[in-house]
């Protein structure tokens, strides 16, 4: 049983705290007008450990069955598209041909990504904020900092590189079914989140302020001045109930963590979002393994889109589905795949032409060079890198003259991926 003052210690660790000026903003703001007033909401969707795009989006099979070192088991002539004039392919595994079937005409696809490393840490690092050197934020973090940083839930992450280095502040929601708690105001007497009490809130505003002093994050003072827990605060979480759904209803966690990113955008309390979803790194039994893991993501992406849609917010929300890398292109001893610097990245939703993939990879699973401009591929052209689509999502949310983005610069040009 967890007691009062435990629930006080989460609350604080997981920053639903609310400010006086996050307040006054949330009054101002209508829920209805929220999703024309403000960017789009950004749904990072993280594969981690290092995901093998030759069974999901760049597929790549034998071409006969005695082939001594294949770079997968299926055969090259079992690849699927949806058409004969569509680009989108697959590979023939669990659950691939129905969510491309379903998705195709949203989906964008890069393939051919260099991350220029095989190490977990900095492969995270530079898909989720483009840069290759430690220190930097996240895009979803930096988008908050520049778009949401009056809200209280700007910025909700589930781990991964979720940095934000002090930029902003963020929503751990490590736990759903607590999250899901406090919305809901499922706590009795003896378990209050707050208390209508003077003291009771004290407690509560002391034991957020403890917290803070032990992150001593730069920045806090200006981004987390005044900070308190009331009445106020119960009324923000009171709107993002009413825009949650029954969580019981999703069947992976992917689907639950976008819901409640979705809400939040809804209710007019987010902007960015961190997803995760683990499995990836196979060191052996590869096939299995990603095939699961794969799975796992195209069922939780296909419950966002869902929920996406239920809001009407197709042209309100982007998603973007990175991992740290690839996989080698060949088995080890284990029946397994080792680390692989070049990946592919998917893109679906606002600002999206779909039906389309830009950038390639050789039978090798080397990635091939393409016109920054034309996005065709051309031997005189350039290696794809996240640093190239981390500076076009600064452009399409404008965020690319900013001081941060002076603070935090990515080292390669915008390539036109938006429509």
């Amino acid at each position: 049983m967890i007691n009062r003052r435990d629930l006080l210690k989460i609350a604080g660790l997981s920053g639903l705290s609310f400010s006086a000026e996050s307040f006054a903003h949330s009054l101002k703001s209508s829920e209805s007008n929220f999703a024309e007033s403000n960017p789009a909401l950004f749904l990072n969707i993280h594969a981690n450990g290092g995901w093998d795009p030759t069974c999901f989006c760049d597929p790549k099979g034998r071409r006969f069955k005695t082939q001594i070192t294949p770079i997968n088991h299926y055969m090259t002539n079992d690849v699927r598209s949806p058409n004969s004039s569509s680009p989108i392919r697959w590979a023939p595994l669990g659950k691939n041909e129905h969510f491309f079937q379903t998705h195709y005409k949203k989906l964008l696809v890069i393939n051919g990504v260099d991350t220029s490393t095989d190490n977990h840490s900095i492969g995270t690092q530079y898909s989720n904020s483009g840069q290759l050197e430690e220190g930097h934020p996240s895009f979803a973090a930096m988008l908050t900092a520049c778009k949401g940083r009056h809200l209280s839930l700007g910025y909700i992450t589930n781990g991964h590189h979720d940095l934000t280095r002090g930029v902003i502040s963020k929503t751990h929601l490590a736990s759903l079914q607590f999250t899901t708690r406090i919305a809901k105001h499922d706590l009795d007497e003896e378990h209050l989140f707050w208390s209508e009490s003077a003291s009771g809130m004290e407690e509560i505003r002391n034991v957020c302020l403890e917290r803070l002093q032990e992150l001593k994050l730069p920045g806090i003072n200006q981004s987390l001045n005044d900070i308190y827990l009331s009445k106020n605060g119960q009324n923000e979480l009171k709107r993002l109930h009413k825009n949650l759904p029954n969580l019981n209803h999703f069947t992976t966690k992917l689907g639950q963590q976008g819901a409640i990113a979705i809400a939040g955008y809804c209710s007019g309390l987010t902007v960015a979002a961190h997803l995760c979803v683990n499995g990836f790194d196979t060191h052996s039994n590869h096939d299995v393994g990603q095939t699961v893991a794969f799975d796992r993501l195209s069922s939780g992406l296909n419950e966002i889109w869902t929920e996406v849609e239920r809001h009407k917010l197709q042209e309100r929300v982007l998603i973007m589905v990175t991992s740290d890398f690839g996989r080698a292109p060949h088995y080890n001893e284990s029946n397994g795949k080792d680390h692989w610097p070049i990946t592919s990245v998917l893109f679906m939703g606002a600002g999206i032409r779909g039906n389309r993939v830009i950038g390639a990879t050789d039978e090798s699973l080397n990635a091939l060079p393409i016109n920054i401009n034309t996005l065709e591929l051309d031997p005189n052209g350039v290696k794809l890198t996240p640093a190239h689509l981390h500076a076009c999502l600064r452009q399409y949310y404008g965020i690319e003259q900013s001081t941060l983005s002076a603070q935090f610069p990515v080292c390669e040009q915008a390539i036109p991926i938006f429509s």
